[in-house]
């Protein structure tokens, strides 16, 4: 290939590199985005190299749909890096239906103090939220020592050493959030969580228990107990088996809480003692007990009183006259059966 044909290739491939969206549009709070067509009726924002474009500024409204040459595209996602950098940028609401956010999507926009995201998520990427305001705000950091947005668990101080409750109303938990909480024992994850992020609890390496209140396994993500050493996973009663076959899930230690104690078995039919051998039977029939005997072992009925009512040397019913209880004992056996005659 000659010299001018690779350059005629490079630049080539750098104009497909600067162009890496494939249109534009301007949200209701006037910063322009930039999207990629990612299905016949979906979209993600992406990066549209913010060297090269205007980076939003203020408090930008996400919106759930746009339109580009007569298409309506539903926003499912934000990119990697999407917005990294935007440092003007103060404020962002990401609309419902978008589950996807990228890693470091909003890393290093550091006057972002103001976040909103949906309920519909079911991933937070790696340092998203990075070198933010918002990030790097204590007021943020709940007494337990996590970092909240909305929903969603996005980090957590490295320095825990307690039990740690995440509560009831958590939707999820991001990619890395529990990243080396080394000092942590165990953590209680509610019933109305949806996922757990890759390498959530990576390097947690005193992680003993996680709880995990939620009957239907949340998603999990890759590598989410990379670096934990042999821990136990404690769900639901009747909930091993869901958690069994579930992706990641099935390659722990599961086991369950919560489940009554098992039924006790059924008594024993009315006229047979429960300590009775196989070989050696006594049942309450109609008109008197039918009784099993071992070939050459022999056995003594008597009634309450001690009286013998017979005496069999092989299997064979013995009629009865009245009802009330009755005693047959094996000598062979070393037993007594009791048994109630009423019929």
């Amino acid at each position: 290939m000659t010299k001018k044909g690779i350059i005629i290739i490079a630049m080539l491939l750098a104009a497909v590199a600067a162009r890496a969206f494939d249109f534009s549009a301007t949200t209701t709070t006037g910063q322009t985005v930039y999207y990629s067509i990612v299905g016949s009726t979906t979209v993600k924002v992406v990066n549209p190299d913010w060297d090269s474009h205007t980076q939003p500024t203020g408090f930008m409204a996400l919106p759930a749909a746009v339109q580009h040459n007569g298409t309506t595209y539903q926003v499912t996602a934000i990119d990697a890096q999407a917005f990294r950098g935007c440092s003007a940028l103060t404020g962002v609401s990401v609309p419902e239906g978008v589950t996807s956010l990228g890693r470091m999507a909003f890393a290093f926009c550091t006057s972002l103090d103001s976040i909103v995201l949906p309920s519909t998520l079911l991933e937070i990427g790696s340092m998203a939220f990075t070198s933010t305001a918002y990030y790097g705000d204590n007021s943020n950091i709940s007494p337990e020592g996590l970092m909240f947005i909305g929903p969603y668990v996005i980090a957590a101080r490295a320095s825990i050493d307690t039990v740690v409750v995440v509560p009831e109303g958590t939707l999820g938990v991001g990619n890395m959030a529990f990243y080396s909480c080394e000092q942590m024992p165990q953590a209680v994850l509610p019933e109305t969580l949806r996922f757990i992020g890759e390498n959530a609890f990576n390097n947690c390496q005193s992680l003993d228990t996680l709880k995990v209140l939620n009957p239907v396994p949340p998603a999990l993500g890759a590598n989410a107990f990379l670096n934990v050493p042999a821990f136990t996973v404690v769900v639901p009663c009747g909930a091993s088996d869901a958690y069994g076959e579930a992706e990641h899930w099935s390659e722990l230690t599961i086991v369950e809480i919560g489940c009554p104690p098992p039924t006790p078995p059924p008594p024993p039919p009315i006229g047979i003692d429960k300590a009775q051998a196989t070989s050696f039977s006594a049942v309450a029939v109609e008109g008197g007990l039918q009784i099993q005997l071992t070939d050459g072992e022999t056995c003594t009925v008597r009634d309450i009183m001690g009286r013998v009512i017979a005496q069999l040397q092989s299997t064979g019913f013995v009629p009865l006259n009245h009802t009330g209880l009755y005693l047959v004992s094996s000598p062979l056996q070393g037993k007594t059966l009791k048994v109630i005659f009423n019929n």
